[in-house]
């Protein structure tokens, strides 16, 4: 036992002699030896620009910030915005083929459009019933033909009580699409129910996220070593499958040289290096870890550009409260 004992105390210093140690410490001093951090620098250092944006979709560029940052406000949108949902469906008649959890599944799942502002109202004023959206579905199949019918998203109605009917009265209420499918009805068959909606967030379950995916990239970086001329200029371009070569003519000479056209294209796929051992790429390719290429795309409850307005503030808050506890804590220690 005294010698298993020994051995054990004496691990700590044969590790610290390792070849693996010593490069970590070499790393863990590099560390040490950059620049602080500098929130004006910080600050004045980022820019950002739109490649693409519409009403479901937003594609944007970021510069000097890290992608530490872009996964947490990935995770906010994905997680941590509040927005309206079906939670509870009431059924007062269904004599669909579709059972009942079903048909309220699938309302569950279609997203609700509902103004910002009554959703920032609704969450500083939680007071019981206040928060709860009704809509109404009542469709009938009529016996007059015998094609079954199609019930869509658009027979949902909105059902004003109490204060909505004097205070939001003209903040419409109503599914984002239009034409998303909820039942097939034969003659004589209908649904009659009442959707409760409530507020929620997507970390309790998917139907409240705002949005449909997000995510991002680091820029690839493409660098030519030495310069390529002629046909393996031609064989280089025709082998990248997104097209992120292209030939540039020489003037006072018939060659062509190959050159990096669209970077932001590059997967990362590797054909462009991929040689034989006994030939030497002329090609290197990396990431650029302070150039991001952030991709929003909503359900349509939200514009993107709100989201991501949300996805920061909520982001500041977080860092305000750490930094709150922290001075907690540190002013128990003083006492």
């Amino acid at each position: 036992m005294e010698n298993n004992l020994k051995k054990k105390k004496n691990c700590p210093k044969q590790l610290e002699k390792t070849p693996l140690n010593r490069c970590f410490e070499k790393k863990k001093n590099s560390i040490e030896n950059k620049n602080p951090f500098s929130i004006s620098d910080f600050r004045y250092g980022i820019s950002i620009k739109t490649i693409k944006k519409n009403q479901e979709e937003m594609i944007f560029q970021i510069k000097g910030f890290d992608f530490s940052f872009s996964n947490a406000l990935r995770r906010i949108l994905l997680s941590e915005i509040s927005i309206f949902a079906i939670e509870k469906v009431f059924f007062y008649d269904n004599s669909s083929i579709l059972n009942d959890e079903i048909i309220a599944h699938r309302l569950g799942m279609i997203p609700i459009f509902v103004s910002p502002h009554f959703i920032d109202y609704s969450i500083k004023n939680k007071t019981g019933n206040f928060l709860k959206i009704i809509l109404n579905l009542k469709v009938i199949h009529p016996n007059n033909f015998f094609k079954n019918i199609s019930v869509y998203s658009n027979s949902l109605k909105w059902k004003k009580y109490g204060i909505f009917k004097s205070l939001f009265k003209n903040i419409p209420i109503k599914p984002v699409f239009k034409d998303i499918l909820i039942a097939k009805l034969n003659p004589g068959q209908r649904i009659d129910c009442e959707c409760e909606s409530l507020i929620g967030i997507g970390s309790n379950h998917a139907k409240f996220s705002p949005v449909g995916t997000t995510f991002y990239k680091l820029f690839p970086r493409i660098k030519i070593i030495s310069e390529i001329y002629g046909k393996e200029a031609s064989f280089l371009m025709q082998k990248c499958p997104v097209k992120v070569f292209d030939l540039k003519k020489i003037t006072n000479f018939s060659l062509k040289k190959l050159i990096v056209s669209s970077p932001n294209y590059c997967t990362m796929c590797k054909e462009c290096i991929d040689f034989p051992e006994n030939v030497v790429p002329k090609i290197r390719i990396g990431r650029n870890n302070q150039k991001i290429t952030f991709i929003i795309e909503t359900t349509g409850v939200f514009s993107p550009e709100i989201l991501f307005h949300r996805a920061i503030f909520l982001l500041v808050g977080k860092c305000n409260q750490s930094l709150l506890s922290l001075y907690k804590n540190f002013r128990i220690e003083e006492i």
